[in-house]
């Protein structure tokens, strides 16, 4: 429902008038059997054009549905006398439904439009939402084939395809219900296929719905490999690896191709053989209808009306077979989606709200994923005082960006205690925690904006004054002066058009605007000279409210002057105190520091 929920009177009115369009159809069809009844009648009593004076004259067919249409416009007598009514009432509800249609047409174009709104909006806020560790383990091909055409299918399943379905029981319970007051055995007849139609669709749509899952699933594979390729264009072409990726491409081509035609041949012989049904519903109601007017059970008004509603009746039921091929569709499509909205939202409101001044605790931290049964982060104890700074060191995969992630709660500890200025971490309001603990990413992502409004995304009302001590302490404010647009000059999707390390320096300046008691810079200096890094560190030092910082490094220069050195190996911390006191131990620390300085 949430996809009609702001149009959900126009929504269900559309249907109201749905029904009435097909009433309109049906009567107007059904007046045509009362005038070839009237004819036949004026024939047997004197001639077309002979007035009837009781409607008793049109046999037995005068049932209690030509009764009340007869009575209401005017009469047998009159009706008799002025055929020309017929023509009028005819053309009148036809013109009725066609305006009908037309109006339908346009409130279908408004609330698709709302109806896709709505769901879109609904994936993205919730895609947004999620746990990081949740989006991590989602490929993004098949979060943007669930947001774009899964959603279209779904769309067009709840517009064209109801429509259809509600349709098809309008009219075949309308048709069903005239005839039966018409003609029992007719009526009866006219339906008697259409359940083995229902059975043999239900069997083979099964395996239609099975199929489709398997092409849409194919399909988000090829998005993913797309979506991967475009993400790492430069790696590609760096290692002139184009052909590689275009055949590699050709097999995800291949398998889509291959389970799309073992989708759509079944579907197609679906469609095609559910004709037979058809034919053969229509030549039984023929064939019948003849026989039972030739024997004079019937009139011609009504084996002619048989024949009409029967046709009414069989074609949408075809049509609706087919739709609940686009059932399947819109089934797996559905399946697709509640796997995003189905995911348990991640919880950034409640909690605690207290002053955060940087005063930090690790007591016996450990942290596995979900997937691992090694600890990531093994049993860590440190503490860190307001305003101090702290480098992190060790090797790649030593659990150095985990640990920072921990601080940000996009990871929760699996056990032990993390204090905040003595608050226990998890006991603080996510949402909270994130405006005072800053991040600045190793790979920093910046969006299609200019780089101001990349700055300014840190803290919306900020003043250029800020800004620029923010972009001046990261030592890129001199830079962005120097583009054509300065502070408004687009950045590219990406940032595609800064160097690494501009980037990294209006990360840097982003971070440091949001004034967060507590800085991480997650191996955010490295595309910097050691001369930017230095001067960067050293003004952060010169701070008038400075920080507590963690610097995730590789760099003796850029961890020498921290207050603080912690060294994990495998998660753990194997070496931590500070650079005087590292280097005289026989560990990891010494040996970087000895390779470095031969290096230097």
């Amino acid at each position: 429902m949430i996809m009609i929920k702001d149009c959900k009177f126009l929504y269900f009115f559309y249907f109201f008038l749905l029904f009435l369009s097909v009433f309109f159809t049906i009567t107007s069809s059904y007046l045509n059997k009362i005038l070839i009844d009237v004819l036949q009648a004026q024939e047997n009593i004197g001639g077309i054009g002979s007035t009837i004076h009781d409607i008793s004259a049109l046999g037995n067919d005068a049932n209690i549905l030509t009764v009340f249409f007869v009575n209401i416009f005017g009469g047998i007598e009159f009706l008799s006398s002025n055929l020309w009514m017929f023509a009028i009432l005819i053309v009148g509800f036809a013109l009725i439904a066609g305006i009908n249609i037309v109006i339908r047409l346009i409130m279908r174009s408004y609330f698709m439009n709302k109806m896709s709104k709505n769901l879109q909006l609904l994936l993205f806020s919730h895609i947004e939402r999620l746990p990081y560790s949740k989006i991590k383990g989602m490929k993004n091909g098949d979060i943007i084939q669930t947001c774009t055409r899964d959603e279209d299918i779904l769309r067009r399943f709840a517009g064209p395809d109801l429509t259809l379905i509600a349709y098809t029981f309008f009219i075949v319970l309308l048709s069903f219900v005239f005839l039966a007051i018409t003609n029992y055995m007719i009526a009866l007849i006219s339906i008697c296929i259409l359940p083995f139609m229902f059975i043999y669709s239900f069997f083979i749509i099964k395996e239609v719905r099975r199929r489709y899952r398997k092409t849409d699933d194919s399909e988000g594979n090829m998005t993913d490999k797309i979506e991967e390729n475009l993400a790492s264009i430069r790696l590609v072409k760096a290692f002139n690896n184009e052909t590689y990726e275009i055949n590699d491409f050709e097999h995800y081509i291949e398998d889509f191709r291959e389970k799309y035609l073992h989708w759509r041949k079944l579907s197609a012989f679906f469609f095609a053989s559910s004709d037979i049904f058809v034919f053969s519903q229509i030549a039984l109601t023929t064939i019948f209808g003849f026989v039972l007017c030739f024997d004079g059970y019937i009139s011609v008004g009504t084996l002619f009306v048989s024949f009409t509603f029967v046709n009414l009746m069989v074609w949408p039921v075809r049509d609706v077979a087919t739709v609940l091929s686009n059932l399947a569709r819109a089934k797996a499509s559905l399946d697709r989606i509640y796997l995003i909205l189905d995911e348990p939202l991640e919880d950034t409101e409640s909690g605690l709200t207290p002053p955060i001044h940087g005063n930090i605790k690790f007591e016996n931290v450990s942290f596995f994923f979900c997937d691992s049964n090694q600890a990531a982060i093994d049993n860590v104890s440190f503490e860190v005082k307001e305003g101090q700074t702290v480098a992190i060191m060790g090797k790649t995969g030593s659990g150095k960006s985990t640990l920072a992630y921990l601080l940000t709660r996009l990871y929760d500890y699996t056990s032990g205690h993390i204090y905040v200025d003595g608050v226990e971490l998890k006991d603080i309001k996510k949402s909270y925690l994130r405006k005072n603990v800053s991040i600045v990413l190793q790979d920093p992502f910046l969006f299609s904006k200019s780089i101001k409004d990349n700055i300014k995304i840190a803290r919306q009302n900020a003043d250029e004054k800020e800004i620029f001590l923010a972009t001046s302490i990261s030592q890129i404010h001199s830079n962005i002066l120097q583009f054509p647009n300065g502070y408004n000059t687009p950045v590219g999707e990406k940032g595609t058009t800064l160097s690494g390390g501009q980037k990294q320096r209006v990360a840097i300046a982003r971070t440091l605007l949001s004034h967060a008691p507590v800085f991480i810079f997650d191996d955010s200096l490295s595309a910097l000279d050691t001369e930017t890094d230095y001067n960067i560190r050293k003004a952060l030092k010169e701070k008038a409210d400075r920080s507590t910082t963690f610097i995730i490094t590789h760099r003796i220069a850029t961890a020498k002057d921290a207050d603080l050195i912690l060294v994990l190996e495998n998660g753990k911390i194997s070496e931590m105190g500070k650079h005087e006191e590292l280097i005289k131990k026989e560990g990891l620390y010494k040996r970087i520091y000895e390779i470095q300085t031969k290096m230097g």
